[in-house]
């Protein structure tokens, strides 16, 4: 199980090693969280040329990365992180290693498990939307409106951050309970997939087919829980439940 947790609004992966019950972090992303390197992949690869035995408390773990694909990534637990920590100078040091001695140690919760990995899935699957939309004429922003239409559709409503109690800059996504997750993440496949078999391009046609996406998902959740999913209330920011 993979999810991503904050730092001082800085996100770090982490992946649950269940063989040996703990968690193991994305050492690159410790690492710019500690130096504020603007490359922190260079940083690790330059102290383990001059540490190299610090490699022993890493193992390479296939780890979520931004464009929605997973990589092998060097990972350590807490007690590789402690060890790594004192050969990275950094004045957030002293205040990492608290906040890691916390999160090191947390257990998976099943109920909140669920839906940290159904918003995970989701983000994977709409990075990975993104980049057939960015092929296809579609920049950041356009892909963001793609997105937002989907959801007007959904929950028939242009209003849903003002439901949810949000900001404009925040992600709706946070709120949703595990199905609405779950069902976005199938249906966003299904435009991913769809965009791709039917050649579309640019823009309005590619929120076209995923506004249809959403009218079916929205039939589906009426048909299958009796419920419009403006009805299914809002639920604790999921970004709280990562820290």
């Amino acid at each position: 199980m993979n999810e991503v947790i904050l730092f001082d609004n800085n996100e770090i992966r982490r992946v649950w090693h269940e063989a040996e019950k703990q968690w193991y972090f994305a050492v690159p992303d410790v690492i710019g969280v500690l130096t504020e390197s603007k490359d922190a992949k260079a940083y690790w690869r330059q102290l383990k040329r001059r540490e190299p035995q610090i490699v022993t408390v890493c193992h390479d773990l296939k780890i979520p990365s931004s464009d929605g694909k997973s990589y092998k990534t060097s990972c350590a637990n807490k007690e590789g992180l402690f060890r790594i920590i004192q050969s990275v100078p950094s004045k957030k040091a002293e205040p990492f290693k608290l906040w890691l001695a916390k999160v090191g140690s947390q257990h998976v919760d099943e109920k909140v498990n669920k839906r940290l990995t159904a918003f995970n899935k989701l983000k994977q699957t709409q990075g990975k939307f993104k980049e057939t939309a960015k092929g296809r004429g579609v920049d950041d922003q356009g892909f963001k409106r793609v997105l937002e239409a989907g959801d007007e559709v959904l929950f028939n409503t242009r209003d849903l951050k003002e439901k949810f109690g949000i900001s404009e800059d925040e992600d709706a996504d946070t709120k949703m309970h595990e199905i609405l997750l779950k069902g976005k993440d199938y249906f966003t496949s299904i435009s991913d997939f769809n965009v791709n078999k039917e050649d579309v391009e640019g823009e309005e046609n590619i929120k076209e087919v995923h506004k249809q996406s959403n009218k079916w998902l929205r039939e589906s959740i009426k048909e299958g829980i009796g419920r419009n999913p403006e009805e299914i209330p809002p639920q604790e920011n999921i970004k709280k439940l990562k820290k």
